[in-house]
């Protein structure tokens, strides 16, 4: 659907003198003023909610962030205007189910993008998966994650494991590099997000799981065969990065992955 416009419209109604010469040139003047206003009456419409235009348009970008910030749901790390309109729109519905570990996840694929999966897994083995196609399964009460020599009866923690796909990828990151120490500016150690990214998947974690639970740990599974919920790794020494055997540090954790920190 095209767009009124005053200049054009004048060009089929006006008479030969305000057409042509100096009658045009003044004439399209005051009608870009005009239509500098109609635009603005337009953009206004569409910043009243996320998509509404008569072709399917999107509100602007910057009212989109001013609606994001109200509705608590943050722009995904490549999210096209319209798919970031669309997740604005279901914010309701999505907040109506918040404290659901498939909710966390939907929530968390939303801002990763495309080719991620997640899982979540409690104290009492309690499985929650969905695929990068938005397949959810669950395995419950399994009783075989064992991060480490807590208490069994803290129930109240979980852990978050996103496999990334292409999103992030590993880096080889050595201390000294040019450019690489210690509290680097928009630099993680051995992984290729950065720490704003880091911050806005705590921030989703913190702002949809379940109320008082505690996120103990967020494992980006770097191999996508990984932590599989028939087989997974925690032998329950995880709980520190490595253990003294012989004088030498040895790793507890598998090295196929990165671990972040709770949320």
């Amino acid at each position: 659907m095209k767009r009124f416009l005053f200049r054009t419209a004048r060009k089929l109604l006006a008479p030969s003198w305000l057409t042509s010469g100096d009658g045009e040139l003044v004439g399209y003047s005051l009608d870009l003023l005009k239509d500098a206003f109609l635009e603005r009456l337009r953009l206004g419409h569409l910043a009243r909610f996320p998509e509404n235009g008569p072709n399917g348009e999107t509100a602007p970008s910057d009212a989109l962030a001013a609606m994001g910030q109200d509705r608590r749901v943050i722009r995904g790390i490549n999210e096209a205007d319209a798919d970031y309109a669309v997740r604005l729109k279901a914010y309701l519905d999505d907040r109506r189910k918040a404290g659901s570990p498939f909710m966390l996840m939907k929530q968390l694929a939303g801002y990763m993008g495309a080719g991620t999966s997640f899982r979540t897994v409690d104290m009492r083995g309690n499985w929650y998966s969905r695929s990068s196609a938005g397949v959810e399964t669950s395995s419950l009460n399994a009783g075989n994650w064992t991060w480490d020599d807590s208490d069994a009866t803290r129930w109240s923690r979980f852990w978050v494991i996103i496999y990334p796909g292409a999103v992030w990828t590993a880096t080889t990151d050595d201390y000294g590099d040019v450019g690489l120490e210690w509290a680097e500016l928009n630099h993680v150690w051995g992984l290729s997000a950065t720490p704003d990214q880091i911050a806005a998947v705590r921030h989703i974690i913190n702002d949809w799981k379940p109320a008082g639970t505690r996120c103990v740990e967020i494992v980006v599974a770097l191999d996508a065969n990984s932590f599989d919920p028939t087989a997974p790794e925690p032998d329950g020494t995880w709980g520190r990065w490595s253990t003294i055997v012989d004088g030498v540090a040895v790793p507890n954790r598998l090295t196929t992955a990165r671990y972040l920190g709770g949320a």
